[in-house]
């Protein structure tokens, strides 16, 4: 494979005030076809099988942005972008032939040949939204949320929700700092997708997803709470501790088929010549 883009971007910054910051951006950008998008030979499903594509072409993605930044008294920093991405040749699996086959048997089972294909095109859009505040006493907190709506075009013409964009997520979080110590408490969430919102491509997946009460796929909602803190102990040597997940709940990031960590810890020390 060969695949070459020429890409670029182009950004602008307007500050009319010491507290007012307006920014936009445009760029472009592509991905070439990974090995596993070319020739992985796996069983996404029960009863389905991608094969290899070699005829794959790197997608490319248009993009614009605007955002708007404001600092109340030296306290509270309110920020909000909105964002478009047009996606050309979007890769995503969808059924397929394989010697003239759209069926083949795998591992003794009949199974769909599906593969890795060039989409028409895709679009997301979307605004992402955060605070910071400082409290006193050396506390602060912070927030991050991003919300996206995406959708491709499907082999019939008709429009489908895109797996490209997830729902919404965000973090928040509660930090302390005093001298060389500085903690966090912080939460990792994910929103919910029913099965009505799933993408056309994900709603026979029921391996992978939740079950609701009528035996149809959905993207359960979740949360994780977090603890992480560091100190430095002099100008070579900094330890850091922490414990994810802290309720030990069980969760799935959207369409990755793999379930989060439980509750772990984590020791670490650092030292800088």
């Amino acid at each position: 494979m060969e695949n070459g883009n020429l890409t670029g971007s182009l950004g602008v910054v307007y500050r009319p005030s010491d507290d007012w910051v307006i920014s936009s951006n445009a760029s472009t950008a592509f991905r070439a076809p990974n090995v596993d998008d070319v020739g992985k030979v796996f069983d996404s499903e029960p009863g389905a099988v991608v094969v290899p594509n070699p005829d794959l072409d790197a997608e490319y993605a248009y993009n614009i942005d605007l955002g708007i930044a404001k600092v109340f008294d030296d306290v509270v920093k309110v920020d909000v972008t909105g964002y478009y991405t047009h996606l050309k040749n979007a890769l995503v699996r969808r059924d397929f032939k394989l010697n003239g086959q759209d069926s083949i048997v795998y591992d003794g089972q009949l199974s769909q040949v599906q593969a890795i294909q060039n989409a028409a095109v895709a679009n997301v859009y979307g605004i992402q939204a955060g605070v910071e505040v400082k409290l006193p006493s050396g506390f602060g907190f912070s927030s991050d949320f991003n919300y996206q709506y995406g959708e491709e075009e499907l082999d019939d013409g008709t429009t489908s929700r895109s797996r490209h964009a997830a729902p919404w997520f965000g973090v928040s979080r509660l930090t302390y700092r005093a001298q060389n110590l500085n903690m966090q408490m912080y939460m990792n969430y994910s929103g919910k997708r029913d099965f009505e919102d799933l993408p056309e491509g994900e709603k026979s997946k029921t391996e992978i997803y939740a079950i609701d009460e009528n035996g149809n796929p959905y993207a359960a909602g979740w949360y994780t709470l977090n603890y992480k803190a560091s100190y430095q102990l002099n100008d070579t040597f900094t330890v850091t501790g922490g414990l994810e997940n802290i309720t030990d709940r069980r969760y799935r990031p959207y369409s990755s088929g793999i379930s989060g960590a439980g509750r772990n810890f984590i020791l670490s020390l650092r030292a800088d010549f």
